[in-house]
C-alpha cells in the first residue's frame, strides 16, 4: 500500500511539473542569472531563442532547466552577440545538450581558449554559423513566429565569422584573428537586436557602448522602446544620456554578477537610467529577471 501511494505521489508531481512548464503562447523573456555576463532566453510557445550564454556552463544550463520544458531539447536560434568569455562560454554546454537550428553572430572575434573550444564544438555538432549585420532580419517561422531586426554592426566581414565553424589552416586563422584585433574595441562590434512582439519593443544592446550608441542615434534606427537590456552590464561607458533620450525605456534590465570586480553597474550608468525614468531590474539583486508572459 505504501508503494502504491508513493507511485501516485510521483505521478502527481510529474503532472504538476508538466503543467508548470507547459508552453506559454505569449512571449516571455528571461534575463538569466549567469553571474557577470549575458544569457537571455526568449520563449514563445514551444520556440526558444538564446541570446548569449554567460561565462558559466552550469549557470546557463540551470536557467534553461528552470524555464524550458524538460522534454524540449531544441533551440530554434542562438545569437552570440560577441565572443567575449562572459557571453560565449556557457553556450558550449548548451550545444551539447540541445539541438540548435540556427546560430548567428557578428565579426567581433579575438583569440582565446574559449573561442577554440567553441569552434571545435560547433564543428563537432555540425552547426552552421551565419553572419548578421545592420539591416538584416532574423526570422523564426513555424507554429510560433518571431522576428528580430539587426541594428548593429554594419558591414560584417564574413571571413571573420567563418573561423567559428569552418576548419581552416593555422596561418589563415591567425591572420584573421590578428586583423580582427586591430579593429579597436570589440565590444563595439556586438550584435544589437530589436524585437517587436505584442506591441512591445525589446532592445538588446549586448556589450555596445557610447560609440555604437552614437552611431545608432545618427542612423535613425532607434525608437521609443518598452524594455532595454542595458549595454555592457551597466558600464559607465554605456547608456549615454543622448541614447536614453531617444529610446526612453520603461524597464531597463542589467545582467551583472554580484560584487563583480568591474564595479558594474556603475553609479554613472544607474544615475542616467534613473533620470530617464526607467524602472531598474538587476540579476545580481533578483536572480532571473522575467519579462512578459502575461
Amino acid at each position: 500500500m505504501q508503494k502504491h501511494w508513493y507511485g501516485i505521489g510521483l505521478l502527481i508531481g510529474l503532472v504538476v511539473v508538466v503543467l508548470w512548464q507547459a508552453p506559454n503562447p505569449s512571449l516571455r523573456m528571461v534575463v538569466c542569472d549567469v553571474g557577470q555576463g549575458d544569457g537571455i532566453l526568449i520563449m514563445k510557445g514551444a520556440t526558444q531563442v538564446l541570446i548569449d550564454g554567460g561565462p558559466s556552463e552550469e549557470k546557463m544550463l540551470a536557467c534553461l532547466e528552470r524555464h524550458v520544458p524538460f522534454w524540449d531539447r531544441r533551440i530554434e536560434l542562438i545569437v552570440l552577440t560577441n565572443t567575449d568569455y562572459d557571453h560565449m562560454n556557457g553556450l558550449i554546454a548548451v550545444l551539447d545538450r540541445y539541438k540548435v537550428m540556427q546560430f548567428v553572430t557578428s565579426d567581433g572575434v579575438h583569440a582565446s581558449m574559449a573561442l577554440d573550444k567553441m569552434s571545435a564544438k560547433l564543428r563537432e555538432r555540425e552547426v552552421v554559423v551565419a553572419a548578421v549585420e545592420q539591416g538584416d532580419t532574423i526570422k523564426i517561422l513555424g507554429r510560433e513566429t518571431m522576428e528580430f531586426s539587426v541594428l548593429w554592426p554594419p558591414e560584417v566581414k564574413v571571413e571573420y565569422v567563418s573561423l567559428l565553424s569552418n576548419q581552416m589552416d593555422k596561418d589563415k586563422r591567425e591572420q584573421i584573428l590578428g586583423a580582427s584585433a586591430k579593429r579597436g574595441d570589440l565590444n563595439e562590434r556586438s550584435v544589437v537586436l530589436l524585437l517587436l512582439e505584442d506591441d512591445k519593443h525589446f532592445l538588446l544592446m549586448g556589450d555596445a557602448g557610447f560609440q555604437t550608441e552614437k552611431e545608432l542615434v545618427k542612423s535613425g534606427l532607434l525608437e521609443d522602446i518598452d524594455y532595454l537590456k542595458v549595454g555592457h552590464h551597466g558600464s559607465k561607458y554605456a547608456s549615454s544620456r543622448e541614447f536614453l533620450e531617444v529610446v526612453r525605456p520603461e524597464v531597463a534590465v542589467i545582467s551583472v554578477g554580484e560584487k563583480n570586480r568591474y564595479g558594474h553597474p556603475t553609479v554613472e550608468a544607474l544615475s542616467r537610467l534613473e533620470q530617464i525614468g526607467a524602472k531598474l531590474r538587476r540579476t545580481d539583486l533578483e536572480g532571473d529577471v522575467v519579462l512578459g508572459g502575461e
